[in-house]
């Protein structure tokens, strides 16, 4: 049986207040309350591509495209910020084996002939 991880917990910004956290490729801020200014220098990895700075308004999320380190400020009055990590790749299914299958196929013919 698989458990699941608990929902990660709202963090809490007073007006003004800054917040640095490093984020994986794929990890989600999601801005629970108030207003939230994301500022972050180049993207690592990709040189040509300037520093990020978006806002982010009650409700909205954003998930990160590359590892960075995110600045998180929130802007005119508290607000709520909740963190999450990349979710997990899903499993590739396993090929099925048709040699196999056809052998097992008439294999099993063979034996209600005879």
């Amino acid at each position: 049986m698989q458990h699941s991880a608990p929902a990660p917990a709202l963090a809490p910004l007073a007006c003004g207040q800054t917040l640095t956290r490093a984020f994986a490729a794929g990890d989600e801020l999601f801005c629970a309350s108030g207003t939230l200014q994301l500022n972050t220098s180049a993207l690592a990895g990709i040189e040509a591509m300037a520093g990020l700075q978006l806002r982010l308004q009650a409700g909205q999320s954003w998930r990160a495209p590359a590892p960075l380190r995110l600045q998180i400020m929130a802007l005119g009055g508290p607000a709520q910020l909740r963190c999450s990590p990349a979710p997990a790749p899903l499993a590739e299914p396993a090929s099925p084996d048709w040699r196999a299958r056809v052998a097992a196929f008439f294999s099993t013919r063979r034996t209600l002939r005879t």
